[in-house]
């Protein structure tokens, strides 16, 4: 991750000046640089807090009317933020890159598998380093490592629980393995590196969850799903039609054409985005719709 990455965009950033302007940026191993004819700015790494990638928001200028990198930085004890925007498939690129640069090679607490199927293992925390790349996130040097796509993760979210003798922040990520939700917890110094972390696993699920819901789904399929979740993510085609008046192969190939489910050795087992669809039915229907399911949560680290 030596070499620099170069890209052109338009920036706004209050602290170098009032207006928008058409800048070269550089991402190096320890720095951002803005760069135009008339100035050079630097961003270190180190003093990085916050990337978001997505619409506009209210401070930056409204000229941006495409989707906006957000960089929040610290200088001479002050935070200002850093606007970037170009063509979206550069600016999707890029915020992956950054991302990479902030979080790959920290070191971080583990606990993997934390859970199977709902049910607690007994796997202890253990001292990591963290892999990321763009649409990838994962763990080596422990006991269990994992490489996990952004995709397949189905829910995350914050809690402060008891690590190496100390009360402290931690990340439970909730994943699918062969129609099975797996859970880890994982927890990273500083805070500042944790948010990013946060942001990273937030940015590809909320995106995921904004395409499934624009999903036509009848309530039929929608029960089956409920069932599956209820029998830990697998299940026989034939327990899903139980009292239905609808054939379990058409029920389950309309699921599968929506990559809501899929089949893992002679069963129907949902996939990520089937996890995320019921859990989002589950939670608006309370916890009896499900039994002995899994820990439902906004998805929200911060």
């Amino acid at each position: 991750m030596s070499d620099a990455i170069d890209i052109s965009a338009t920036v706004f950033c209050p602290a170098l000046g009032p207006d928008p302007l058409v800048a070269d940026l550089s991402l190096r191993s320890d720095a951002l640089v803005v760069e135009n004819d008339a100035f050079v700015g630097e961003i270190d790494l180190g003093n990085v807090f916050d990337v978001k990638l997505g619409a506009r928001p209210q401070a930056a200028p409204s000229s941006f009317n495409t989707p906006v990198l957000t960089v929040g930085f610290e200088r001479d004890g002050r935070r200002r933020v850093l606007f970037v925007t170009t063509d979206s498939e550069t600016l999707t690129s890029f915020g992956g890159l950054l991302y990479r640069r902030l979080l790959d090679g920290k070191e971080v607490a583990v606990r993997h598998p934390a859970e199977v199927g709902g049910r607690v293992t007994d796997a202890t925390f253990d001292i990591g380093r963290l892999h990321v790349v763009p649409e990838r996130v994962g763990c080596t040097q422990i006991a269990t490592p994992f490489d996990l796509k952004l995709e397949d993760i189905v829910d995350f979210w914050r809690a402060t629980e008891e690590l190496l003798g100390d009360r402290q922040s931690v990340i439970h990520i909730q994943y699918v393995r062969n129609g099975v939700a797996v859970s880890l917890d994982l927890a990273l110094n500083p805070p500042r590196v944790q948010h990013l972390l946060g942001r990273h696993l937030q940015r590809r699920y909320v995106e995921t969850r904004r395409e499934i819901r624009r999903l036509d789904v009848p309530p039929v399929a929608i029960r089956a799903l409920v069932r599956l979740y209820s029998r830990r993510g697998r299940a026989t085609a034939a327990s899903l039609v139980e009292r239905e008046s609808v054939s379990a192969r058409a029920l389950v190939d309309g699921l599968r054409r929506r990559e809501l489910v899929e089949a893992v050795d002679g069963e129907v087992a949902l996939t990520s985005r089937g996890w995320i669809l019921v859990t989002e039915c589950v939670s608006d229907t309370g916890p009896s719709a499900a039994v002995d399911g899994p820990r439902r949560s906004t998805g929200q680290t911060d």
